[in-house]
């Protein structure tokens, strides 16, 4: 006789094998896995909504993402030492900053867009970038899925995998080409801790929210967001990483 589930309890599915998309996927983050320090500030956010709600009166659909990824390259600009790749053995700084911006996807690997000479653009012009190349950027995420599932099986043990994944993020080129030299993201919650995946480390945006905080010594209630960066301890030390979020809180804040 075949005994029925507890109630409140369901029966678990059959177990399903990981396609080889997931597979190239998982090495790919068991490849990239440096030394990982956290740090996070909070930014007045108060100055960039009445920035975005004058750009909204001109029809310009900008949102805190776009101030974030102009901010970050503006630090980055003004703190040229913090601007590096290591990819290898090999150091290397880029004289392009390339912002690489992380948008919704199909799996736990979120595509990215990576926005050029981030620095060198206002926030209009990110703004515009970034919804005309969203769809772009998908539809390729969604082609190199399919061509994974297809020809993923040619290396079928994961030490071959990520074998060839090592020999690939050995090279500054392919780690710009793919993220950028600087990574940034915004979630819908307070903050995140992610991994730094290709670049010296990933800026996590979290929600504007309106909070109490202490302005000359008094509390006032004030749009904040919390910035945390995850970065390579192997390429900044936590003065750069103090450095260069003062340079981003500043840009949003002013």
């Amino acid at each position: 006789m075949n005994a029925k589930p507890a109630p409140g309890v369901t029966e678990s599915q059959p177990a399903m094998a990981l396609d080889y998309a997931e597979r190239w996927l998982r090495d790919g983050l068991a490849v990239l896995r440096p030394a990982l320090s956290v740090l996070q500030v909070t930014a007045d956010m108060s100055a960039a909504l009445a920035k975005l709600d004058a750009l909204r009166q001109q029809g310009i659909r900008a949102t805190p993402t776009h101030l974030l990824v102009q901010a970050t390259a503006r630090a980055l600009a003004g703190n040229p030492r913090l601007h590096q790749l290591v990819a290898g053995t090999r150091r290397v700084r880029p004289g392009r900053i390339d912002i690489g911006l992380s948008v919704g996807g199909e799996t736990f690997v979120a595509p990215v867009l990576v926005i050029e000479d981030a620095d060198r653009k206002d926030i209009v012009e990110i703004a515009a970038e970034t919804e005309r190349r969203l769809p772009e950027v998908r539809g390729a995420d969604r082609r190199m899925l399919a061509a994974l599932r297809r020809w993923g099986w040619l290396l079928p043990f994961g030490w071959q995998r990520r074998a060839v994944l090592r020999a690939l993020f050995r090279s500054p080129g392919f780690r710009r080409r793919g993220a950028g030299t600087f990574q940034v993201s915004t979630v819908a919650g307070d903050w995140a801790l992610t991994s730094t995946f290709a670049t010296a480390g990933v800026l996590t945006g979290g929600q504007v929210w309106s909070r109490v905080v202490a302005i000359d010594g008094q509390p006032a209630v004030r749009p904040v967001m919390i910035l945390t960066l995850s970065c390579d301890h192997g390429v900044w030390n936590g003065s750069d990483s103090a450095r260069f979020l003062a340079a981003v809180k500043q840009a949003l804040e002013t």
